[in-house]
């Protein structure tokens, strides 16, 4: 298990969220005096506790009737410019299970189409959420990577706590599995840098410093172990050729019988 609750960064968005999260009633700011464009934003416990709340948009309108939908995910109620609120929230009531069923029914669709690499295998990216204050992650035995969440994000979107998860992820596993691979490079070039870290890079996967240092990006650890070690050894090389020289490239092709293969898997990736 991954707690994912490690950085200041990440605690600052979470209470940023809920924040807006705990705003219990909002008439928007754009509201006019043409019926039409009239919009309201409702929280309603559903089951009493503040972390259990349909949050939904009214829309009122000139129409006679009153109904539900949702929309990528957002409940919206459109109802006759006259329903009062107390009206509109008891209609939201009575179809609260209903609601609740199509908003899981989107989650789940959202977040199970998901899949990430780790050393090259697919796992399939499952979210549910629980009782719990700080997300989890596991991966499976089944190929499958389980990110649990708390309750309270269930209706704020999720999109920005599962790429912050899955980077926490990746950076754990590089770090448990690099110095080992590091330690096999530096053996069969008979060559190390003077230091290296792990830390997200602009649209690089790895590179070598001029003060001889080699970072890796986290997300190296998307490809396969041989792959992996190609790039290592690639910048491993560059402590000793600045450039694609004929010797940087003999070296290469020396230990790495698949290279070509791997430049190939590597292809529009920067290292």
């Amino acid at each position: 298990m991954i707690n994912l609750v490690t950085t200041k960064k990440c605690s600052k968005f979470f209470e940023i969220v809920l924040t807006i999260c705990q705003i219990r009633y909002k008439i928007a700011s754009t509201r006019k005096t043409n019926i039409s464009s009239n919009k309201e934003e409702f929280k309603m416990s559903i089951f009493g506790k503040r972390n259990n709340v349909i949050t939904y948009t009214v829309n009122k309108a000139t129409n006679r009737d009153m109904y539900i939908t949702i929309q990528n995910g957002e409940v919206i109620v459109n109802a006759p410019w006259y329903f009062t609120q107390n009206k509109i929230q008891a209609v939201v009531e009575e179809k609260k299970n209903w609601i609740l069923s199509k908003i899981n029914e989107y989650q789940q669709q959202s977040s199970n189409m998901q899949s990430v690499k780790i050393f090259g295998k697919n796992y399939d990216l499952k979210v549910v959420y629980s009782n719990i204050d700080t997300p989890e992650l596991n991966i499976e035995e089944n190929y499958e990577i389980k990110i649990i969440l708390p309750n309270k994000y269930r209706k704020i979107g999720n999109k920005q706590i599962l790429k912050m998860s899955i980077n926490k992820m990746y950076e754990q596993i590089v770090k448990k599995e690099i110095d080992n691979i590091m330690e096999k490079i530096r053996l069969m070039l008979g060559i190390a840098p003077e230091d290296y870290f792990i830390e997200q890079l602009d649209g690089e996967i790895a590179k070598c410093t001029s003060k001889k240092e080699i970072i890796i990006s986290p997300e190296i650890i998307q490809f396969k172990r041989e792959t992996i070690e190609y790039v290592i050894a690639h910048e491993f090389c560059h402590l000793k050729y600045k450039t694609h020289c004929k010797s940087f490239n003999d070296i290469m092709e020396e230990n790495f019988e698949n290279y070509i293969k791997i430049e190939s898997e590597l292809s529009g990736y920067k290292f």
